[in-house]
């Protein structure tokens, strides 16, 4: 491995040893950083906008062949991810306009909720990133989208279109879901891993996509489940219910890892790490037999992946073939990927610059670009 990367390498696992989080890493007009290279590594906050603590506001309605989490409890006092976003697809609110805004909410929060960098203020609108030179989508056209994982809270996924002369937010992101154009997905692994001085190389992967439209929102819009399982290294109902933070409970952590003062207080903090450390946190690949689901292919499991005793990031993209709606008006969009956790109270959110043209003009995607 480069000497450089393995600095980088080093310095995120000692100040985000906590964090969670995905990020688009396709198209690469994304506004956040994302990218096919580097998958699910963090390098660069891309994968700090989002919204937490959220939960949905009724009962549950996903059925139970998309859960991710927990999939052997449904109700009781066991049922410790009831109240979690993917629990009813789409139906817990957002902070912002549907871009994510940095670090989760306006309040850091020691685990991993913190801004991207020092020059973006923590809880800015993600929709306020500069806007990058578009990927071009023809009406009725299919396109390739992906995102990387950084940390596994299972759950599930949808991407969404929002025409830039309507106003960006959320409401305007639910007006035109995309469908999925397959029931396959593939895994295409990351170009910055090194054996020795040799980049790694690895075919993509073709994996069964599990996607929902029942008990969704927008009504039977489609829904995908995160196909890599998490790890079961505990019941995660010995941590307790899942508390949300409480924002106005100010305490210290822990030093080494979060110096100074934080909020969210210390009963909801030890939880988040008793939950993280069922879930695998630090361990490269879950154990024989202890996955929340079966794995799609030998080996694909995982919570954080592990690199110098810490750093977060699984080393897949997560690649879709998404519909572009046939009558859709041609103009400038973003397109919006939500991600609803079913471990925790948070949404993850990034957005990419779409210009929807008719249907004669050439398409700048292919399939493994």
């Amino acid at each position: 491995m480069h000497l450089g990367l393995l600095l980088r390498l080093l310095l995120f696992a000692l100040l985000d040893s906590c964090t969670s989080h995905g990020h688009v890493t396709y198209p690469p007009s994304t506004r956040h950083g994302g990218s096919l290279t580097k998958a699910g590594h963090c390098f660069d906050g891309e994968c700090l906008w989002f919204s937490q603590p959220t939960s949905i506001p009724g009962k549950p309605t996903l059925p139970q062949y998309a859960r991710s989490y927990n999939v052997d409890v449904s109700g009781g006092d066991l049922d410790w991810s009831a109240s979690m976003p993917w629990r009813a697809p789409g139906t817990a609110p957002v902070m912002g306009s549907g871009c994510g805004i940095a670090g989760g909410n306006a309040i850091a929060l020691p685990n991993g909720g913190t801004t991207p960098r020092g020059d973006i203020p923590q809880g800015m609108d993600g929709v306020g990133l500069p806007a990058q030179p578009p990927t071009i989508w023809a009406q009725g056209s299919t396109q390739k989208v992906a995102f990387g994982i950084t940390a596994n809270h299972g759950g599930g996924y949808q991407y969404r279109l929002c025409k830039l002369s309507e106003g960006v937010s959320e409401e305007c992101f639910q007006k035109t879901p995309l469908k999925f154009a397959d029931d396959k997905q593939w895994l295409q692994h990351d170009a910055v891993s090194y054996q020795y001085d040799k980049l790694l190389q690895l075919p993509d992967f073709e994996i069964p996509l599990v996607k929902t439209s029942e008990g969704t929102f927008p009504a039977d819009s489609e829904w995908a489940r995160v196909p890599v399982p998490g790890c079961r290294l505990c019941d995660q109902s010995v941590c307790g219910p899942g508390l949300w933070p409480n924002m106005t409970d100010v305490f210290q952590p822990n030093a080494s890892l979060f110096p100074g003062s934080w909020h969210g207080g210390q009963k909801w903090f030890e939880q988040q790490q008793c939950a993280q450390t069922c879930a695998g946190i630090n361990v490269t690949k879950c154990p024989p037999y202890m996955v929340q689901f079966p794995e799609p292919l030998p080996g694909i499991s995982g919570y954080t992946d592990s690199y110098l005793g810490g750093f977060n990031g699984l080393t897949w993209n997560v690649v879709d073939m998404v519909v572009v709606p046939d009558r859709l008006e041609p103009g400038e969009y973003l397109l919006s990927w939500r991600w609803d956790c079913e471990q925790s109270h948070q949404i993850w959110q990034n957005c990419a610059d779409i210009k929807v043209v008719a249907r004669e003009t050439p398409t700048n995607s292919n399939l493994f670009a």
